[in-house]
């Protein structure tokens, strides 16, 4: 796809003022309600509001044709960082309520830092990816972070106390602490994307179920070593680069 100024026809804005309001601002809103008045914890919440945007997105705007669905989805994330950006630094309780969820205080002076940077990177990356990789190996990238990375911090807090490990981070300092079941999840959670996309294109083949497995354990791989807040800009951007040489090996590139 080459990115040009007629492509802004391309977006569905009123698909684009649903999701903003239903995402950003309704699940915002519930997240922090939880995380405030009962007293879950940021992991949750976090995640909880990653998925539940996600969950909108699918009905919304993943079954736009490609090129709507790209455009559509710059468009709102761009605008959702705007709208989040605002929050994190608000004073009105409403307004700073759409960000609360998302400010873990493990991340502390820099919560802000770690809620927005990861959001930028990645709408950067996924241009990027557009750009550089087929649509399909996008698509595959983009929702292994919707739902593996999304649900690999709740699954590790719920499940990961007693099988914690760390990894050092190389660019943050310190080190980060994972969890087997997190990894699990992540691993599970990519294959079962990989698959599904791949086998609607390529049928249940054994070369599809050998890329997939081999992409689930890249990915998982790169989820437990990124540095903190940029596990959703590498999977974006070196998952289709990593299907592209699997499916090569495997043939079904041809």
């Amino acid at each position: 796809m080459t990115l040009s100024p007629q492509l802004l026809d391309e977006v569905q804005w009123l698909r684009v003022a649903v999701y903003l309001v239903l995402g950003p601002i309704a699940v915002g809103h519930l997240c922090t309600y939880l995380k405030l008045r009962h007293g879950w914890a940021s992991g949750y919440t976090r995640k909880l509001n990653h998925l539940g945007i996600m969950l909108i997105t699918a009905p919304l705007l993943a079954v736009l044709p490609d090129t709507q669905l790209i455009m559509s989805v710059l468009v709102a994330t761009s605008l959702q960082v705007v709208l989040y950006t605002s929050a994190a630094y608000s004073e009105r309780p409403l307004l700073h309520a759409l960000a609360v969820h998302s400010l873990r205080e493990r991340d502390a002076p820099r919560s802000r830092f770690f809620f927005l940077m990861p959001m930028i990177t990645t709408n950067v990356s996924l241009v990027a990816a557009v750009l550089l990789f087929p649509m399909l190996l996008v698509k595959i990238a983009f929702f292994t972070v919707a739902v593996a990375d999304g649900m690999a911090e709740p699954v590790g807090l719920r499940f990961g106390k007693g099988n914690t490990y760390q990894i050092p981070d190389l660019v943050w300092g310190g080190r980060n602490t994972k969890s087997i079941a997190g990894s699990g999840a992540v691993f599970v959670l990519a294959l079962a994307t990989s698959l599904l996309l791949l086998s609607w294109v390529h049928g249940l083949t054994p070369a599809v179920l050998l890329t997939c497995g081999a992409y689930a354990t890249a990915m998982t791989l790169l989820e437990a070593v990124s540095p903190r807040g940029s596990d959703n800009m590498l999977m974006i951007l070196l998952g289709p680069l990593f299907l592209m040489g699997l499916m090569h090996v495997t043939a079904l590139a041809s």
